[in-house]
């Protein structure tokens, strides 16, 4: 499942988010999941500062992201996003995982063209340790 290519991507007013709220200053936005409801997980660009996010609008999903770039591409990893070259073609693969109701800073830098899959994944034991011990936090607080 690609992102990017939305007819409402110059229209983020027409985005309808149902969980939550991206954390993102943006000046577009594409759903990644376009015949599911309100589009799921959204790429949202800032095009002045050339940083990509993704933000996951769902409760029950956790979005395993993969994006190849072109090999002129000039791009560097943001947050918990990793890249890595591929000898073949020199093109550059961008990976991350976003968990529910999170918004992930991607990549930084201007893109040589691209190609997104998307796999919304149900939620693994690995998300789900982190949020016994958010809430193991919690309740050491108190």
């Amino acid at each position: 499942m690609g992102c990017g290519a939305s007819n409402v991507e110059d229209k983020p007013d027409k985005i309808v988010f149902k969980n939550g709220k991206p954390k993102f200053s943006y000046t577009t936005i594409s759903p990644c999941f376009k015949d599911k409801g309100n589009g799921l997980l959204f790429l949202m660009k800032h095009t002045k500062k050339q940083t990509w996010a993704y933000y996951n609008d769902t409760t029950e999903y956790e979005m395993h992201v993969k994006v190849t770039f072109g090999q002129h591409s000039a791009i560097r990893a943001l947050g918990k996003t990793s890249i890595t070259q591929q000898d073949d073609d020199g093109s550059y693969v961008a990976s991350v995982v976003v968990y529910p109701l999170e918004t992930v800073l991607f990549i930084e830098g201007k893109d040589d063209g691209y190609s997104a899959n998307v796999d919304a994944l149900n939620l693994s034991d690995e998300y789900r340790a982190m949020q016994a011990e958010k809430e193991a936090g919690k309740k050491k607080k108190k």
